[in-house]
């Protein structure tokens, strides 16, 4: 496990200038993004986009995953596929698994690239809060506060990123709602507070008529 020094949950107060917007997992469909981000009217002038991480890989943009983590009004949590980037830049041991996850075009791109990419995907945050709401890649693990899970994040690694389970309602003070990715629902699918959003995106490039991208306005469901 590569151990590194970051902020593993990022606060936000609710947006006070306009709306605030949550997404499903992007694995590399940002041109598909941006169709989506066009028709809810969405203004990068004023509005925010969270998203439940994988940005990369299965996908024909993966790339572009760098250009919009340096958007203003761009935020993501960590997604597995971000880590598993990170232990195979890192750790030759762990490439032919990343590999088989969709991670081939990044052993293609040039040093440089690699050492940027892997720059920024190193500093996202297992978790994201924004007012009263959640935002987390595979579920939010149990614990009584957030900050148990900034007290030592590797504790929680494996169910923010891998769990496969529905986790039972987690009883947060001030959190009202949470929103989860990484396991593919054909619709948002609602179970007590948390909202699975990972609607397959990627699947539209994959011959499938079933893959969409997810984004909700946060408290407006």
């Amino acid at each position: 496990m590569k151990q590194r020094n970051w902020k593993s949950v990022l606060r936000f107060e609710k947006n006070k200038k306009s709306r605030d917007f949550v997404c499903g997992d992007i694995h590399g469909c940002f041109s598909y993004l941006e169709e989506r981000l066009i028709e809810i009217g969405f203004n990068k002038n004023n509005d925010r986009l969270f998203c439940v991480g994988d940005l990369i890989d299965r996908g024909p943009e993966s790339r572009m995953a760098i250009d919009y983590l340096e958007m203003p009004w761009f935020y993501s949590v960590l997604g597995n596929h971000e880590e598993m980037l990170i232990l195979a830049l890192c750790n030759r041991y762990y490439q032919d698994n990343h590999i088989r996850n969709g991670g081939k075009w990044v052993y293609k791109e040039a040093s440089s690239y690699k050492i940027k990419l892997l720059k920024a995907v190193d500093k996202l945050p297992l978790i994201i809060q924004v007012g009263d709401t959640i935002i987390a890649h595979a579920a939010l693990p149990a614990v009584n506060s957030l900050e148990d899970i900034e007290i030592d994040p590797y504790d929680y690694l494996e169910t923010a990123l891998w769990e496969r389970k529905k986790i039972p309602n987690i009883l947060i003070p001030g959190i009202s709602r949470v929103y989860v990715g990484h396991n593919i629902v054909t619709e948002p699918t609602v179970y007590g507070i948390t909202t699975n959003i990972d609607t397959g995106a990627f699947l539209k490039y994959w011959d499938r008529i079933d893959g969409k991208l997810t984004i909700l306005e946060i408290g407006k469901e």
